[in-house]
């Protein structure tokens, strides 16, 4: 199946743009294909005695039109061009017709996971790619024809795609990732992506608070497909969870996606509901990482926007103490002020850039007696273990991590570090 990217990679002068994960994975692909092609790459630390047989170009020396094709890191922030593409757009022009596509603000990496799963145990030539991790020109040797895709799609993934699956998802969209995009219409563009370039042949599932109209059969997520506590409804069909270690209506949605997903694929309900019961939470997805003299503290890290903070303490339903902040995107933390000045949650604990913003913001909300501001992630541990007695205390940052974190793993690492490293005797 690598013979299929042939066509887009011969006789072309190639710039390979970041060589993080994924470029590494474009060189190597490219070098299978075409050993003998000689390559140019753009990195800050690129170290050139790696990489003997190809040129290396300095970032200020960068022309577009030097190339006849950049593959570019998803991260990397750039304007549109005709010759930009990268492992995701080529993926999806190549593959589209197997690839079962899931993108959204919130939940992706979740709903991909699960749906991923059901299939793999109704047939074992399925595959999980994408914004979970694994580029998706690695599993290029071992898929063919008859293999499931399922390509967890970031929106830097689908920023600059010109060709959307044959069965695509987007969950929701909420105001996320304007430090890159520096606007939310920009940042719901790249998300439509996902759906835009599908034809009438093609299924969309879409989140019916979205206004945009695919070309494929649609259906909506909350309305067509939609969860009631435990039970899922997904047109005519109707199941219900009785056995899963997933928390929140956010989660039995998800649950609801795949399982619709599963249905097209021939997946009996059997197999759906023991892939449901067998699937583990994801790591620093409302996870717990413990219980110490009796409070219960929860690694929600992944939590980035005012919904996903929101949704956590709905879902704990006993949260004593959130803890909150990191990096200042610019987004509008109202929604989140509004819902905790009126929450059962005893303590706010607001600790960097965002924090102190939210704090400044709350100064005259009846709840800022129950706002703490801290310095940072150690402070605010400290203060969440002396002032919370019972029930759950929860990391939900409601903002990105990477200002004090490599990413929100390493934040949710450090959380659960933190805790039992207190909790030591």
């Amino acid at each position: 199946m690598i013979e299929r990217l042939l066509p887009a990679f011969k006789d072309k002068k190639i710039l390979i743009w970041g060589l993080g994960k994924e470029g590494i994975s474009t060189y190597d692909t490219i070098k299978k294909l075409l050993p003998d092609q000689q390559l140019y790459l753009c990195d800050q630390n690129i170290h050139a005695e790696n990489y003997p047989d190809s040129v290396i170009v300095k970032q200020d020396e960068l022309n577009f039109d030097d190339y006849d094709l950049i593959m570019k890191a998803p991260g990397i922030v750039c304007d549109d061009h005709p010759n930009i593409s990268g492992q995701a757009p080529l993926f999806l022009k190549y593959f589209k017709d197997q690839i079962i596509g899931i993108t959204g603000t919130k939940g992706k990496s979740t709903t991909s996971t699960l749906t991923y799963e059901i299939l793999k145990a109704h047939d074992e030539n399925t595959f999980l790619v994408g914004n979970i991790g694994l580029p998706c020109f690695e599993v290029l040797e071992q898929i063919d024809p008859n293999s499931k895709i399922v390509f967890e799609l970031g929106c830097h993934q689908l920023e600059f795609a010109k060709d959307s699956p044959h069965i695509a998802v987007i969950l929701n969209i909420f105001e996320e990732h304007l430090d890159h995009y520096h606007t939310f219409e920009n940042y719901y563009a790249a998300k439509i992506n996902c759906v835009r370039y599908q034809s009438a042949e093609d299924i969309a599932l879409i989140n019916k608070d979205i206004a945009y109209k695919p070309k494929a059969k649609t259906l909506l997520l909350g309305k067509d497909i939609y969860n009631e506590h435990e039970h899922l409804y997904f047109g005519a069909h109707q199941l219900t969870v009785t056995n899963t270690s997933l928390i929140g209506d956010h989660n039995y949605y998800n649950m609801a996606i795949a399982a619709y997903i599963a249905k097209l694929y021939g997946v009996d309900d059997a197999t759906i509901l023991q892939a449901i019961a067998a699937f583990k939470p994801l790591a620093h997805r409302l996870e717990v990482i413990g219980t110490f003299n009796g409070v219960t503290y929860v690694d929600d890290a992944i939590s980035t926007i005012n919904e996903a903070c929101i949704q956590a303490i709905r879902s704990l339903k006993n949260v004593k103490t959130v803890l909150i902040g990191g990096l200042d995107r610019g987004i509008d933390y109202h929604k989140l002020e509004a819902f905790l000045a009126d929450a059962e949650v005893e303590n706010i604990i607001l600790m960097y850039e965002s924090g102190a913003r939210i704090y400044k913001e709350m100064a005259q909300s009846k709840a800022i007696d129950k706002c703490h501001l801290v310095k940072d992630l150690d402070e605010a541990c400290d203060l969440a273990v002396k002032l919370t007695k019972e029930g759950i205390c929860l990391l939900s940052p409601a903002a990105a991590s990477y200002d004090h974190f490599k990413n929100f793993e390493e934040k949710g690492r450090k959380f659960k570090e933190l805790i039992i490293a207190k909790h030591e005797i």
